[in-house]
């Protein structure tokens, strides 16, 4: 058999083993219903960049600007002053428990200065330590409760804690300092997603609507929410009225073509995305829904530049990354195709899928102990999974080579 004979007839048995793994999210039969697999997660909304920390790196960076104290003797204030230099050393060093300490000792001096507090708690979320960052951000809110980057900080660090309840009182508390506060609103629907209370994650996105009717944000997250739902009909609704109050944002037309996929718009869909793509060039989820319309519609050349552009400008995105290598092992344009797959493999190490699609890759491109090695590993998960089909479609290959992998 000639090396584009097998190709050709592994891949199309192999191809997505790997799909539905990496792929699978809310909103996935928006794409079956119109024949496309489904992007990772369309949801717009950046959990993390709605309750991250706030400023805390901007203070500790600058601590002598928190020195100066006047209640303090000329002695003490040295000994606070040095006491920060200290901290930023460590902190330059990335030695951020010497920096929480130094930090402590400081507060002792100054027992009332919110920011150091504020600082000390950011440094433990820095080291992952949530549960311990969480008392020193209540008692920086405690000395300055108008401080809303200590109340986000909080909620983060709730949340990382998977304590979605006291995330909720978190935010509830921002709203009831600042009603129109947009970052409260998005993170308190978010945890509420995440606790997959889509009723009260839709009416505090509604209500969001309300306060702030000029925000297509607000707009945003309610349709991203009826597409997790796959309530495509309400979404493209939300969508087109986000786009009334800004009609420059790449993410709304791709949230409005994948609503009009879920409705079979294919047509409308396609322009949607080439809109998003003409306002941002680089935005992943636009490119690659764009290169799957254009592979249903027999336009391979297109398509591939299109999963090569979302590859190459994130190269996280698997499932551009998937497609392209399935797409560059059928032209045997194998190196590149091992790059693709290398990269879904260090994401999902253990997606049997992905480790036989590299190793027919690093097969064609000559390296055949490491390919050997990738489908031993395929073999193994595939049998871990009980999938019997996949460890005797392995037994094939080897058997096609001519491969006792055994006595490599």
């Amino acid at each position: 058999m000639s090396k584009r004979q097998w190709v050709k007839s592994i891949v199309g048995a192999s191809l997505l083993t790997l799909a539905g793994v990496a792929l699978a999210a809310p909103g996935r039969a928006a794409l079956d219903a119109a024949g496309l697999p489904a992007v990772a997660d369309t949801l717009p909304l950046d959990l993390d960049a709605a309750i991250a920390p706030g400023d805390e790196a901007a203070i500790i960076a600058e601590p002598l600007l928190l020195a100066q104290n006047p209640d303090l003797s000329e002695a003490a204030q040295e000994e606070l002053d040095e006491l920060l230099r200290q901290g930023l050393d460590r902190l330059e060093a990335n030695d951020y428990a010497g920096a929480i300490a130094a930090y402590q000792q400081a507060t002792r001096l100054d027992p009332n200065n919110a920011r150091l507090y504020s600082g000390i708690a950011y440094l433990y979320t820095q080291l992952s330590q949530y549960a311990e960052a969480i008392p020193v951000y209540e008692q920086a809110i405690r000395l300055e409760p108008d401080n809303l980057p200590f109340r986000y900080a909080l909620a983060y660090s709730h949340l990382q804690l998977e304590d979605y309840n006291r995330a909720i009182d978190t935010y509830r508390a921002i709203l009831d300092l600042d009603p129109r506060n947009e970052t409260a609103y998005l993170g308190l629907g978010s945890v509420y997603m995440q606790q997959g209370n889509y009723d009260a994650a839709l009416a505090a996105y509604e209500t969001f609507t309300q306060v702030a009717p000029g925000n297509a944000r607000a707009y945003e997250a309610v349709a991203s929410l009826y597409l997790q739902q796959d309530d495509y009909t309400a979404a493209r609704a939300a969508y087109q009225r986000a786009l009334r109050v800004d009609s420059d944002r790449a993410s709304l037309y791709v949230g409005l073509a994948e609503a009009e996929l879920g409705l079979g718009q294919t047509n409308s869909a396609y322009q949607n995305l080439q809109r998003a793509v003409q306002l941002d060039r680089a935005n992943a989820e636009g490119q690659f829904l764009l290169g799957e319309i254009q592979m249903q519609r027999g336009n391979e050349e297109a398509a591939l530049r299109s999963y090569r552009l979302v590859a190459d400008a994130d190269e996280t995105f698997l499932p551009a990354q998937a497609a392209l290598g399935a797409m560059l092992l059928e032209r045997e344009e194998f190196l590149q195709a091992v790059l693709a797959y290398r990269r879904i493999t260090q994401a999902l190490p253990n997606n049997a899928g992905a480790q036989y699609n590299l190793g027919l890759a690093l097969w064609g491109q000559g390296l055949q102990g490491q390919a050997v090695g990738a489908l031993q590993r395929a073999r193994t998960l595939y049998e871990g999974e009980d999938d019997l089909a996949g460890a005797e479609r392995v037994e094939a290959l080897f058997d096609l080579w001519n491969v006792d992998p055994e006595n490599l």
